[in-house]
């Protein structure tokens, strides 16, 4: 059975180390999804379109192996809007989300990542650190070896919150 681990920091550079160690765990890019705020996102992540930065980003991305490939989803016109938040979302946590319909008027990123099977304390602590500019690293896996993993490249990355559901 999947399970999904979520984990806030506070920086751009601390998620970019977080997103490395999973990497170094023989995780995949396909696994990790990242949640941004639009705010962060135009002042850390975004790419310049008026140069070639768009064509380069993904092939920046598998040079540089961290947050890039992830970041390069978030500047994609595709992806889910949350109501409240002006939220931006790349990997398998969006389509989760957008499947359990986290995108309408009701619900919201709480009601969606309680839909997931967080708790919906857990789920403010993670809207509550987009809302405050904080990146959101998560990552999808099967079974509870791979996720207790996960889990602790999370905590020895030093994040803010680390949730399982």
């Amino acid at each position: 059975m999947s399970k999904t681990i979520i984990a806030t920091y506070e920086t751009v550079p601390a998620a970019n180390r977080a997103v490395a160690r999973l990497y170094e765990e023989a995780f995949e890019q396909q696994q990790i999804s990242m949640m941004v705020s639009d705010a962060t996102r135009e002042k850390h992540l975004a790419v310049e379109h008026a140069t070639k930065a768009p064509e380069g980003a993904s092939a920046g991305a598998v040079v540089g192996g961290t947050l890039g490939a992830i970041a390069a989803g978030l500047t994609a016109v595709a992806g889910i809007v949350i109501p409240g938040v002006g939220l931006a979302i790349s990997g398998p946590i969006a389509a989760a989300l957008a499947g359990l319909g986290a995108g309408g008027a009701a619900g919201g990123l709480i009601g969606g990542l309680v839909g997931l099977g967080f708790t919906e304390t857990e789920a403010k602590v993670v809207e509550d650190a987009v809302k405050k500019g904080n990146v959101v690293v998560s990552i999808t896996v099967d079974g509870s070896d791979r996720a207790s993993v996960a889990e602790g490249v999370f905590k020895s990355t030093s994040a803010q919150s680390v949730a399982k559901a």
